[in-house]
């Protein structure tokens, strides 16, 4: 369950007056105070840097996230905010192609439920090896409810073909997680796609 995730973190010190992340599952796992419940997202985030993350550059924004960068490469805590899910996205998708952090990411980027639980009752791949240099070009915030996001991006491979993958994500235990099917399964889709028209341009260049 949430309640009890975050209770015996060393790291959360009690505010006076506000909820325990332990009480409010919406209260940011590393304290970034942005809430936004609803809207959309129409124009890039500004102030972005990037990082490579395996071969994908990872974007970070002043006060979205990711709120923790770990020695290994593992990205996390964004705002519940439509521009924290952006960025999230963003984020989970070149975490989730970046073997290393294989493991940690179906334990901790993955949203609590069956899917997770199917995941983690897997064997784990082994020889996975890093995907595709892909570059992330665009975006739209396809939906928003302040629980739940999907968010498509817009990739440029290696060749310079374009590719649109869908991350859908549920807020959950305070950050943005990708969510999976109840079997397991990548509900996140990837085709093909001939122009970047539809998205708004955001990009390590």
């Amino acid at each position: 369950s949430i309640t009890g995730v975050f209770g015996g973190d060393p790291q959360t010190p009690p505010a006076a007056a506000a909820p325990s992340p332990a009480a409010d599952p919406g209260v940011s796992v590393c304290g970034l105070t942005d809430v936004t419940l609803s809207g959309t997202v129409d124009q890039a985030p500004t102030d972005t840097q990037w990082a490579l993350v395996g071969t994908i550059a990872a974007p970070s924004v002043p006060g979205q996230g990711p709120g923790r960068i770990d020695d290994d490469g593992f990205r996390s805590c964004f705002a519940h905010t439509p521009t924290g899910a952006v960025v999230a996205a963003a984020n989970l998708a070149a975490l989730g192609s970046y073997p290393p952090v294989r493991t940690r990411f179906n334990e901790q980027a993955l949203a609590p439920g069956p899917g997770r639980d199917a995941v983690l009752a897997k064997p784990a791949a082994q020889g996975a090896s890093d995907g595709p240099r892909l570059e992330l070009v665009g975006f739209q915030l396809l939906r928003y409810t302040g629980q739940q996001a999907d968010v498509d991006l817009a990739l440029r491979t290696s060749t310079g073909s374009l590719l649109a993958a869908t991350v859908y994500l549920a807020w959950a235990e305070g950050d943005w997680k990708a969510r999976v099917a109840d079997d397991g399964s990548d509900l996140s889709s990837v085709s093909p796609i001939s122009d970047l028209d539809p998205y708004i341009p955001w990009s390590a260049e």
